[in-house]
């Protein structure tokens, strides 16, 4: 692994936490944001199956319509956003 792909691992790394702090602190869907970002996050490897059920919780049928609109929305945008593969992916996979 060259200077230049650890560089990038680390800058992705960097992006997803500061993602999640600003989910934190600006988001009226505090832990739905936080879910997504770490369900999509920059580490090949499948997401941890808590950050995906909350995901899926999100957009159950007992939950109010426009809270499912958000998570789907946010989902795309963070699919639409990023270039890495392996956000893609992730991304994909927890829209279905």
């Amino acid at each position: 692994m060259g200077a230049f792909e650890s560089f990038r691992k680390a800058y992705g790394a960097l992006k997803d936490s500061t993602k999640v702090g600003l989910a934190k602190v600006n988001s009226e869907f505090k832990h739905l944001d936080v879910a997504i970002v770490k369900a999509t996050n920059h580490v090949e490897r499948p997401p941890k199956d808590r950050h995906v059920k909350k995901i899926i919780s999100a957009t159950s049928a007992v939950v109010p319509r426009a809270d499912v609109v958000y998570c789907i929305h946010a989902l795309y945008k963070r699919l639409l956003k990023t270039k890495n593969w392996i956000v893609k992916s992730s991304s994909l996979l927890s829209l279905l």
